[in-house]
């Protein structure tokens, strides 16, 4: 266990997946298993996750609106000596739709941020990063 603690290193990988450009059914990534420890998933109101069962068979897979997906990843499944499963999914993705998410922070560098945090400045707002980088 000592082993495998000592030798983690650490990553948060956030993604967004961009629809087809037309209402064709598409595979919007290819059948695979996630080679981190573990995803979590919010869907925000789109369909199109797909699970294998271990007999083979793909299902959909459509959880309530306001919930997570976990999902383990290959080193979780290694990690525990294969007693949890990273299962294989994919996304079959349809339609054309956007949404409009207007930009509530401008893009900053963290390691900047953090500098300006600890300055008079920073310690003094009410929110720092709103009054660093706020749109």
């Amino acid at each position: 266990m000592e082993e495998h603690l000592d030798s983690t290193n650490y990553l948060l990988r956030v993604m967004k997946y961009k629809g087809p450009e037309s209402n064709d059914t598409q595979l919007g990534l290819h059948s695979h298993t996630d080679k981190n420890i573990v995803t979590i998933l919010y869907q925000n109101h789109v369909e199109g996750l797909q699970v294998q069962t271990k007999d083979g068979k793909w299902i959909s897979f459509q959880p309530s609106p306001n919930s997570f997906v976990v999902m383990i990843g290959d080193s979780f499944h290694a990690w525990t000596n294969g007693r949890l499963y990273s299962p294989y999914h994919r996304v079959v993705m349809s339609g054309e739709r956007k949404q409009e998410h207007p930009l509530l922070f401008n893009p900053f560098d963290h390691v900047e941020f953090l500098q300006f945090y600890y300055t008079e400045a920073g310690q003094r707002a009410q929110s720092a990063l709103k009054t660093y980088c706020g749109a």
